[in-house]
């Protein structure tokens, strides 16, 4: 799947898992176009890079906030 993508639409997929996962982007997080380009040189899926990505900083998952502030 990632082979077939560009560049920049692998990167659209990574901003979108970012988002989807931790409410983040790639511009956000700081990451560099050059370890987005690595990944996707290794074939990660955006989805895996963006989990990865968000362990190795100790980013807090979005669905771990589900309910918080409710009663």
């Amino acid at each position: 799947m990632t082979e077939s993508l560009s560049f920049i639409d692998y990167w659209d997929a990574v901003d979108a898992a970012l988002k989807k996962h931790f409410g983040i982007d790639t511009g956000d997080a700081g990451i560099e176009p050059d370890l987005i380009a690595s990944a996707q040189e290794e074939c990660q899926t955006p989805e895996d890079f963006a989990l990865w990505y968000g362990e190795k900083y100790g980013l807090t998952l979005k669905s771990e906030f589900d309910g918080w502030g409710r009663q």
